[in-house]
């Protein structure tokens, strides 16, 4: 059975490689538009490994009406020997008709593309070897039959269902409405390639919705923990928010999601130190769907009984900023983490060269708002090293790039008290009554059917157990975290929420409507989409796009 498997595997991979050969250029728009998006879930999958070559098959390409493809190559084949066989690299492949046929589905249209991308990237980094066949596209040829007959049913229904699941967990990682769009990608798919419900030795149409349907229910019980964890993070919970990190780094092991982790062990670090032990303000950074870092952070007062929890945390945190950077190299928000935590073990010497990696590569992937984090967290070695005029020209050149951590620091070296991040009237007192959906955090949770829930039960003795309950609704989200007796209440407006706030705002209003109406924010959290502008008095959090228009918003309370 083994030496058929691999002779079958030659003769596929021979088959594949005239197919394969042609793609659209590397300048096409259509290209950039796809390699973007393969780009985007393979950072979220980084696990060390590249990810293999793009191709985008033009339309007239002789694919045998294929639509998207793994091929591994003869990576981790067993019995090829190069004088027996010829080496073949490995490819992912996508239909440029398919790219065309999604346009239709508007903004939703890289979901879907992410979909298909990440489905092909799973079978690739999960070596399921030549199973990855997206749509049954060779299910019908003689080598397709032949191939599936070598693999049982099961394998193959077992893989679809695992390309399906880890590949829209990790789009949406990525920063993609994977959720839903795959039932009406496959409609689409199957429509515009002809293709019959019922393909021999292959799973049926509404055995691949099935799939898909099934995927889609066991995500939408773990979106709402990823997202519960970075709310508990932004709000400064920051150790539930890293147990909930570290469970779904065990399912889904991202470079993501050990930075988060790392930078949720910082901040309650940070919280352990004795009063004006820190005298700068760190730059960590939170990196999901959106990186996230805090700036201007403020010191909470704990003494030196604390010192050994305090060095367990700052060890960890180090530890998952080291994994993340092994998951993907050029990594610059984790080499830039991994600096600052160094720097407050007292390794500064360490923390300048780490920060310095961190500059070099925030400058060649163009990153700005990691550039100026990596400045801060060397010009805080060398305050901590003595060299007060390295460090003051490092704050210098971050808060030219508006850098509120630069300017902050800088003030802090010369003696005086940190600046505002944003100068303002303050915050507006609080509209009478805000609702998302007509619901309000200080109304009660009603727990139904529909309702999702998780609880993550404490190892370690003392460690509360975090449940975290979750409705979805149209547009919206209504979640309730309970963790060591407090309930923390969410409501989230999506960007197609299209309801408004009490005091008028709406997605797609103005950064300077929100300011005009809620004045200025109790802190700015910044993020690789945008910012996040926080109200503390209303209990509001609002989104800021690239494009400085809100993007959603959440309420939240905590009881």
């Amino acid at each position: 059975m083994l030496r058929l498997f691999v002779m079958l595997q030659v003769l596929f991979l021979t088959a594949l490689s005239a197919q394969a050969a042609r793609s659209l250029p590397p300048d096409n728009p259509k290209y950039q538009a796809v390699q973007r998006i393969y780009d985007n879930v393979g950072r979220a999958f980084g696990n060390g490994r590249m990810p293999p070559r793009l191709f985008v098959t033009p339309v007239g390409a002789d694919n045998r009406h294929a639509i998207a493809w793994s091929n591994p190559g003869t990576e981790g084949a067993i019995g090829i020997e190069s004088e027996s066989a010829p080496l073949q690299e490995g490819f992912i492949a996508i239909d440029e008709r398919v790219y065309d046929l999604f346009a239709s589905l508007g903004e939703e249209r890289d979901s879907a593309l992410a979909f298909l991308l990440g489905h092909e990237l799973t079978h690739y980094y999960m070596r399921h070897g030549w199973v990855g066949d997206f749509g049954n596209s060779f299910a019908s040829l003689d080598m397709g039959k032949k191939m599936l007959k070598v693999a049982s049913y099961e394998e193959v229904i077992k893989r679809e269902t695992e390309a399906d699941y880890f590949g829209g967990f990790y789009g949406y990682i990525a920063g993609y409405d994977t959720l839903g769009i795959a039932g009406r990608a496959l409609d689409l798919i199957y429509a515009e390639y002809r293709l019959p419900d019922r393909l021999p030795d292959y799973p049926s149409r509404p055995e691949r919705r099935a799939i898909a349907e099934r995927a889609d229910g066991n995500l939408k019980k773990l979106v709402p923990v990823f997202n519960a964890a970075n709310r508990l993070l932004l709000l400064g919970r920051y150790s539930e928010a890293a147990r909930l990190f570290e469970h779904l780094g065990h399912n889904f092991p991202s470079r993501e999601m050990f930075n988060n982790a790392g930078v949720a062990y910082s901040l309650a670090a940070l919280q352990l130190f004795r009063p004006g032990a820190v005298k700068f303000a760190y730059p960590f950074e939170l990196d999901a769907e959106t990186r996230l870092h805090k700036k201007g952070l403020r010191v909470k007062g704990a003494g030196d009984e604390f010192a050994d929890q305090r060095q367990r945390l700052l060890t960890l945190a180090a530890e998952r900023f080291e994994q993340a950077m092994q998951r993907d190299q050029a990594y610059a928000t984790a080499c830039v983490n991994l600096a600052a935590v160094t720097s407050l073990m007292g390794d500064n010497d360490s923390a300048v060269i780490l920060a310095n990696k961190g500059m070099a590569l925030a400058r060649k992937g163009e990153e700005p708002a990691t550039l100026a984090d990596a400045l801060v967290a060397r010009g805080i070695a060398y305050a901590a090293g003595g060299n007060r005029e390295k460090a003051a020209a490092d704050f210098a050149a971050a808060g030219r790039s508006d850098s509120g951590s630069g300017l902050a620091n800088l003030a802090l070296l010369e003696g005086g008290a940190a600046p505002k991040l944003r100068r303002g009237e303050g915050e507006a007192a609080p509209a009478a009554r805000e609702t998302i959906g007509g619901a309000s955090s200080d109304d009660g949770f009603v727990k139904g059917k529909d309702v999702v829930t998780f609880s993550l039960r404490g190892v370690e003795q003392g460690e509360p157990t975090i449940t975290v309950y979750a409705r979805q609704s149209e547009g919206w989200e209504d979640d309730l975290i309970v963790a060591d007796g407090r309930y923390t209440r969410v409501l989230a407006a999506g960007k197609r929420y299209g309801g408004r706030s009490a005091r008028g705002i709406a997605n797609g209003s103005p950064l300077q409507e929100v300011r005009r109406q809620y004045g200025e924010p109790s802190q700015i959290v910044n993020a690789r989409q945008g910012s996040y502008y926080q109200y503390c008095k209303s209990g509001m959090v609002f989104f800021i796009d690239s494009g400085l228009k809100v993007s959603g918003w959440l309420l939240y309370a905590t009881k």
